[in-house]
Order: structure tokens, then sequence, then C-alpha cells
């Protein structure tokens, strides 16, 4: 579930869909180093928690209406 984008010595934007972080890093090494240039991956991770983005706590309460009571402590 990784996405590798790159431009290609022509000039021609690539991409290429790999399933396993290592063979998504090792061909992203690969593409670099057979000249592609602006070489980025990107992913959509299936074990995040919530929804994307950016979630808020009004008055305590999340977004799915669960209590956060969580503070952090200073020193």
């Amino acid at each position: 579930m990784y996405k590798i984008y790159w431009t290609a010595k022509n000039g021609e934007v690539m991409s290429l869909f790999k399933t396993e972080l290592k063979e998504a890093l090792d061909y992203s090494r690969y593409a670099r180093e057979s000249g592609g240039t602006f070489v980025c991956m990107v992913s959509e991770n299936p074990n995040s928690v919530g929804k994307s983005g950016v979630d808020e706590i009004k008055e305590g309460v999340l977004p799915d209406g669960n209590e956060y009571s969580w503070k952090k402590r200073r020193l």
C-alpha cells in the first residue's frame, strides 16, 4: 500500500505501486540511483486510528462522543 513517484531522466513523471514497505524503500533507492529526481513515497496507513485529518476536543468530548480527560503534567 505504498506509491512511489519520481521524475525519469527524460522528464517523464513515473509512479509505481508496492504492497510492502521494504519493497517500496528498495525501489525508491533504485529510482534515485538510476538518475530519477523528485523521488517520493506516500502511503495510507491501514492501522490509523480515527478519521483522517485533525480531530478536535470540545468541552472534554471527542467527535465520536467519548470523554477525553488526559492532562499533561508540567513540572
